[in-house]
């Protein structure tokens, strides 16, 4: 793993000013953030392009990542490696008693009631990550929200569930880091923002209208704990369809349910 450890040789030009200062670990995460939204196997020159890296550097790099598995070869390409799943398996979420598990009960049950792929979130930062999921195999959205998904937390239905019942400083923070345009829908203005957050807080659900993927419509409701959202769980269906009243007391029981069996198993380990 050397040349994780090493900085670039003396006199290597630097492709932008910005790059001269970024550590040995640094590009390497670089190159590991490279693989988001894109599906493997993907090649060298792409990785280099995504994380704006020169080829010859993320060549050194990848070889580097590949010898503790944190990716792996498919011919000349890159795909990330199982070592990074048994990691991201310790993150307090996915661990025993953690929030997916307390959820995957009321998850499964929202999938089979409402034959609609039902999702959980949590707040990541100023998005939404998802964190599993469970649909038909055969069913087909627009989109790829599969574990591991990143949206803008105000471009979904997950994130603005959390973010209705999250601190101040954290719809701050997000207010503050600008509010994307995924789509024309896509809500831009702070506004209009903390009027749904407010309509959010007082009916206990959001809705999602083609502003993070086109043809795809949600509707979440936040998991509560102690007054504040740790996640939320929804459904998505394809446009135009919307989510009808029954769907819509499905999504609220699972995630009352969810709520108290997360609270329950949190209160036993103490």
């Amino acid at each position: 793993m050397s040349t994780m450890l090493q900085a670039d040789a003396p006199g290597r030009p630097a492709t932008k000013t910005r790059d001269r200062h970024i550590t040995s670990v640094g590009k390497a995460l670089r190159l590991l953030s490279a693989f988001r939204d894109i599906t493997p196997p993907v090649g060298v020159s792409e990785l280099a392009r995504r994380s704006g890296l020169p080829k010859s550097t993320a060549f050194r790099f990848l070889a580097d990542l590949e010898e503790v598995g944190f990716v792996e070869r498919d011919g000349a390409d890159y795909r990330l490696g199982v070592s990074l799943f048994e990691l991201g398996s310790r993150i307090p979420v996915c661990r025993p008693n953690g929030l997916r598990d307390s959820a995957m009960h009321d998850l499964s049950k929202l999938h089979a009631r409402t034959g609609l792929s039902a999702h959980l979130g949590i707040l990541e930062g100023t998005d939404v990550v998802h964190v599993a999921k469970v649909n038909h195999s055969t069913q087909t959205l627009p989109g790829h929200l599969c574990p591991g998904s990143r949206r803008p937390a105000t471009c979904s239905a997950l994130g603005k569930a959390i973010l209705a019942f999250s601190r101040k400083d954290v719809v701050r923070e997000v207010v503050e880091a600008g509010l994307e345009r995924r789509t024309r829908y896509s809500i831009t203005e702070v506004p209009r923002l903390l009027r749904e957050l407010t309509k959010v807080r007082e009916t206990g659900l959001a809705h999602e209208s083609e502003e993070s993927v086109l043809g795809l419509i949600g509707v979440a409701a936040p998991i509560m704990l102690e007054g504040r959202a740790v996640g939320a769980v929804g459904v998505t269906l394809r446009a135009p369809a919307a989510p009808t009243a029954r769907i819509v007391g499905e999504v609220r029981a699972a995630a009352r349910s969810i709520s108290q069996r997360h609270g329950d198993l949190l209160y036993e380990m103490f």
